[in-house]
C-alpha cells in the first residue's frame, strides 16, 4: 500500500487513502484481506495521472479506464484512483454526481492521508445509486464500457 501511494507521491499525483483500507485504518470494519487499493485523487483531471501510466513504471488496467477513475497494477496490487474534482465532486460514468463532504481530505492516520469517516460512510450509502446503467438496467463497469465503445451511451 505505502509502496503506491510514493510512487504516486513521487509522480506528482497526491492522493487519499479511500475504501475498505480507509474504513479499517478508521475503525469502521474489522481487518480483513482486499482485493485492491482505492485512493481518492483531488484534481482537475487526469492529465497527471495519464501521464504517470504512460511512463511505464506500472501497468495500467485499461478495462478501468473511465470518467471518473484510472487504475493500474504494481508488484500484484490493482490501485484504483476516484476524481474528486474542484467543488469537491466525482461524476461516475460521466453521468451522476456523488458530492463529497467538506472535510473528506481532513485526516489523516498511521502517517497516510485518509477520506474522512464522513466520506467513507456516505458514500457507502450512496454505492447503489453511482453505480452504471445502460437503458435503464443496473450493468457491470465491463458492460457499461462496452456500450460507451459501440456508441450506446450508457445513462443513469
Amino acid at each position: 500500500m505505502r509502496d503506491a501511494v510514493g510512487r504516486l507521491e513521487g509522480a506528482g499525483v497526491r492522493t487519499w487513502l479511500f475504501g475498505g483500507w480507509a474504513s479499517e485504518l478508521l475503525g469502521l470494519s474489522r481487518p480483513r484481506a482486499h482485493q485492491d487499493l482505492d485512493l481518492l485523487y483531488p484534481a482537475d483531471n487526469f492529465e497527471t495521472v495519464d501521464g504517470y501510466l504512460r511512463s511505464g513504471d506500472v501497468r495500467e488496467i485499461v478495462a478501468k479506464r473511465f470518467p471518473h477513475k484510472r487504475a493500474f497494477e504494481v508488484d500484484g496490487i490493482r490501485v484504483e484512483l476516484f476524481l474528486v474534482q474542484p467543488g469537491l465532486y466525482t461524476d461516475f460514468w460521466g453521468a451522476t454526481r456523488h458530492t463529497w463532504p467538506a472535510n473528506v481530505f481532513d485526516v489523516e492516520a498511521g502517517g497516510l492521508r485518509v477520506a474522512s469517516a464522513m466520506a467513507l460512510l456516505e458514500f457507502r450509502d450512496a454505492w447503489e445509486e453511482l453505480r452504471p446503467m445502460v437503458g435503464g438496467r443496473m450493468v457491470t463497469a465491463e458492460e457499461w464500457l462496452a456500450n460507451q465503445m459501440t456508441g450506446g451511451g450508457g445513462t443513469f
